[in-house]
C-alpha cells in the first residue's frame, strides 16, 4: 500500500478498530492519546513497535502486512 505510513491519525475520521489500538497504544506508552493525534501511522507503528516488542496486538500486525503488501496488480494467468 503506497503511501500508508505517511497518513496521520485523525480521530474524527479513524475507524473504532484505529481508536481501541490507540488509546490502548497511550495507555502502554504512557502517552496521552492527545499526543498521538496528527501523528504519522509510520510513526505510530514504531512507537507501537518500541512499546509492545513480541507481544504486538493483532491490530500492528495487520496493520504493518497491509502497509508492505505490493500495490502491483498480480498477473491473471491462464482464464
Amino acid at each position: 500500500m503506497q503511501d500508508t505510513a505517511d497518513h496521520t491519525y485523525n480521530p474524527k475520521s479513524a475507524s473504532l478498530a484505529l481508536k481501541t489500538a490507540i488509546a490502548d497504544l497511550a495507555k502502554n506508552a504512557g502517552k496521552l492519546e492527545a499526543e498521538l493525534v496528527g501523528m504519522r501511522m509510520g510513526d505510530l507503528f514504531d512507537l507501537a513497535l518500541g512499546t509492545y516488542g513480541g507481544q504486538m496486538p493483532d491490530f500492528w500486525r495487520v496493520w504493518n502486512s497491509w502497509n508492505q503488501a505490493d500495490d502491483t496488480p498480480a498477473e491473471w494467468g491462464d482464464l
